[in-house]
């Protein structure tokens, strides 16, 4: 099961120089990304309303399993979901 949030929520990222992400803030509470499970990017024209975002799929220090991703034309990382 997952949560998938209908609205992504925006999130405080610490990321390395590649822009990946190694730590964020949910709820107050700073999570440390243990690993880095799945990346990938989706890219849509700009016609159809522009998109260019790269996703990760991350498990935290605590274990939490959540997608998060970078939107490339703003630089803002958001919260997608979360799973059980």
């Amino acid at each position: 099961m997952s949560k998938l949030f209908h609205e992504a929520i925006t999130l405080e990222v610490k990321e390395d120089i590649q822009h990946k992400p190694i730590s964020f803030l949910y709820k107050s509470g700073k999570e440390g990304v243990e690993e880095i499970c799945e990346q990938w990017r989706v890219s849509r024209e700009w016609w159809k309303r522009a998109t260019d975002r790269e996703y990760f799929r991350v498990r935290t220090v605590r274990g939490i399993v959540c997608e998060m991703y970078r939107d490339l034309l703003t630089g803002a990382w958001y919260l997608q979901r979360i799973y059980d």
